[in-house]
């Protein structure tokens, strides 16, 4: 369209046959410098939707709080560390719940109930046996013999008792560690401190203490017009473009993952997200971007 505005000469003039290919070589010289043609990659050419604006975020950001009420003892992390999932991030003042649950651990140890509650009805058994074989030459009373199976009975249902016990001990130390365990704010993913919100000897209810954010992988949001919509499918790649100092002239493999199922009435627009892996934690995250999603 630009070629047609611009006076090169009369446009309806015949070129000499020996002027036409330095004409034309001039012409094309011309569009290259104007825009008109650009030397995209291959990418480019079969993309179906280009050069879309983006933002690059984390793809999961986590306000860190603590399951229980108190004062903070510890933080084991500050801002711009790198965190992995289960890292403890900080503690809770817990005496208290230490020593119940070294109390609980100390009563679930002792056996000492259920064996003397074993060897009680081993030596009921053995008298039982001992006085059937009395009873048939009617040496002892029915009522005596009754009274041994009975002792008998009660003492091998104590040792039940005792067995019921020491498994309640156990699972009291369960429960006393899981008290304990709840004191400890732990990280739930792999990112890095965005923020840290509390220090030591300071008092934490439903407050957060710390923001976390996973960087691997991260999301890559695009904005597309409403007119697009059911030219993206998830697994379509795209070719990411990061407006970012080092990141100029590189293009990062990205991957659909989600596909807005609802719209933007007021912008006539809905939303695309795209999956780009980011293992070594290199590219930065919050910045903007350009891609042009292609269906292989």
């Amino acid at each position: 369209m630009r070629l047609r505005n611009n006076k090169i000469s009369n446009q309806n003039a015949v070129i000499p046959a020996r002027e036409k290919k330095p004409v034309l070589a001039g012409l094309c010289a011309y569009m290259v410098v104007c825009g008109m043609v650009t030397t995209t990659p291959l990418f480019a050419e079969r993309a179906i939707l280009p050069n879309l604006d983006c933002v690059v975020e984390p793809s999961e950001v986590v306000l860190l709080g603590s399951a229980v009420p108190g004062q903070l003892a510890h933080t084991s992390f500050d801002k711009t560390d790198f965190v992995s999932a289960g890292d403890v991030m900080a503690r809770l003042e817990s005496s208290v719940e230490r020593a119940s649950l070294a109390l609980a651990e100390e009563v679930a140890r002792h056996a000492t109930g259920v064996e003397l509650r074993r060897a009680s009805a081993a030596f009921g058994e053995r008298t039982r046996e001992r006085n059937a074989r009395l009873v048939k030459t009617s040496s002892i009373s029915n009522q005596a013999m009754d009274q041994v199976n009975t002792e008998t009975e009660i003492a091998k249902l104590q040792v039940r008792q005792e067995i019921e016990n020491k498994r309640l001990a156990d699972l009291r130390v369960a429960r006393e560690r899981a008290a304990l365990e709840r004191r400890s704010i732990i990280s739930p993913i792999h990112g890095t401190v965005v923020e840290r919100f509390k220090s030591a000897g300071e008092y934490v209810d439903s407050e957060p203490v710390y923001e976390i954010a996973q960087l691997d992988p991260l999301h890559v949001e695009v904005i597309v017009p409403l007119e697009h919509l059911g030219k993206v499918e998830s697994g379509m790649l795209g070719e990411v473009t990061l407006f970012a100092p080092g990141f100029e002239n590189s293009t990062l493999n990205a991957v659909v993952r989600r596909i807005d199922a609802v719209s933007d009435a007021a912008s006539a627009t809905y939303g695309i997200r795209l999956e780009l892996d980011n293992p070594d934690m290199t590219i930065p995250s919050g910045v903007r971007c350009q891609v042009s999603i292609s269906a292989s």
